[in-house]
């Protein structure tokens, strides 16, 4: 059972080719650093990247030593027995220790005392949700040991090779990579719930308990609830903008706590893919609920805007666009917001045409997406273009059109919401 278990996970498994190769090198050099430090929020796949690094360390001939998961009564002495073939002098182990935030209460010991106690040539990978501490960060030894890596979604190549593997229909594949934002765990639940004959209503709110339930967790407080609910709704957030929610300091540190929250120079903001599920799940608790439509984060908006031109002649699809939630379509003149979504891409892609300039790129886009081309490679033949120039066409012209949409969702706060 163990066997085809690990067939399974190698079949499932894309991506992460930095991380493996950073693991390899751990393996075949005594000079490399021997430690790693994966982190990232739930649902990245940092337990499936373990198993898979089991599986390359058993290739090599190692002794893999997995202590399993933190329990509030051991000790110190435990886990030394866990570890003793390692820390008898077996040079071919590797050590992996999952779930790290829980080890909290013997992380001290264990970088003090254990792991310098390891001998040469074995190897150490620590994974949890959130980065090392100064503890590790600020010392000039495991500094010059330590190499971190944080996990976020999957590059859009990878997760696309992931639907294909799973038999997902290719004109699905754009609406489910806006949807997860490439999260391995909602993929793989937006998967299992289109296999299951899904509708495009009830996909989103599947993923979204996923998430909520394995990455976000249960809330300390109602409190709680609205600063999470406010940072979905707003591209960022500050601490004069939870004033509403009260304990504002409070609830911003404890928001800058959690490891899918990235800070910036104008405040914090969600990882798109919990955006999505809190957003999806407060629609529907209460549809009404959310009426100053929210701004997506810039990659994200790239990403909408091209799935809403892949998605240019299924309704279906161009419905559940997180497009359809934006300015460009809320304060617009169409009451049907797919007609709305149409009406503003149509619109941008007009003004592209009229600027000399992004002649070649309006052209590239208008026949790749709106012209009925079944492939980029007709498209291409259909512009006379060689496909290397037409696909340096197509670049140059997304990127003039998300530029503009951007400009055009930025700048449209101050326009009268449509009745």
């Amino acid at each position: 059972m163990s066997h085809r278990l690990e067939l399974a996970r190698r079949r499932a498994f894309v991506g992460r080719d930095e991380q493996i190769a950073a693991f390899r090198k751990a393996l075949s050099d005594d000079v490399a650093a021997p430690l790693l430090f994966l982190h990232g929020a739930g649902g990245t796949g940092k337990t499936a990247l373990l198993h898979r690094f089991a599986d390359e360390a058993a290739r090599t001939g190692r002794h893999v030593v997995r202590p399993g998961r933190f329990e509030p009564g051991i000790t110190a002495a435990e886990l030394v027995a866990a570890l003793a073939p390692t820390v008898d002098g077996r040079h071919e182990s590797v050590v992996m220790i999952d779930d790290f935030d829980d080890w909290q209460p013997l992380e001290p010991w264990l970088r003090e005392r254990l792991l310098p106690t390891l001998p040469l040539g074995a190897a150490v990978v620590l994974a949890g949700r959130t980065p090392p501490g100064l503890d590790w960060t600020a010392d000039p030894g495991w500094r010059e040991l330590l190499r971190v890596h944080e996990l976020r979604g999957l590059p859009a190549t990878d997760a696309e090779l992931l639907l294909d593997r799973c038999s997902v229909p290719r004109d699905s594949h754009a609406h489910l990579l806006a949807l997860t934002a490439c999260n391995p765990l909602a993929l793989r639940v937006a998967i299992d719930a289109l296999s299951d004959g899904g509708s495009v209503q009830e996909i989103p709110l599947a993923v979204a308990r996923a998430v909520l339930q394995r990455v976000v967790g249960p809330l300390p407080t109602p409190a709680h609830r609205r600063a999470l609910e406010l940072c979905a709704s707003t591209e960022t957030v500050t601490e004069s903008s939870l004033d509403a929610v009260g304990d504002a300091a409070e609830q911003l540190r404890w928001l800058h706590s959690l490891p899918y929250v990235d800070s910036g120079p104008s405040g914090l903001r969600l990882h798109p893919f919990v955006r999505e599920a809190v957003l999806a799940e407060r629609r529907w608790r209460d549809p009404t609920s959310i009426t100053a439509p929210a701004v997506l984060p810039r990659e994200g908006f790239d990403d909408a805007v091209r799935a809403a031109l892949r998605s240019w002649r299924r309704p279906d699809l161009l419905a559940t666009n997180p497009l359809t939630a934006s300015r460009l379509v809320t304060q617009g003149t169409e009451a049907d917001p797919v007609e709305g979504l149409r009406a503003a891409l149509k619109t941008a892609l007009d003004q592209l045409g009229q600027d000399a300039r992004q002649g070649k790129g309006h052209r590239a886009v208008l026949a790749t997406y709106l012209s009925g081309a079944p492939t980029q490679e007709a498209a291409a033949e259909r512009l006379g273009l060689p496909f290397s120039t037409y696909r340096r066409h197509l670049a140059q012209g997304l990127t003039a059109l998300h530029s503009l949409l951007w400009w055009q969702e930025t700048r449209s706060g101050n326009r009268p919401r449509r009745s």
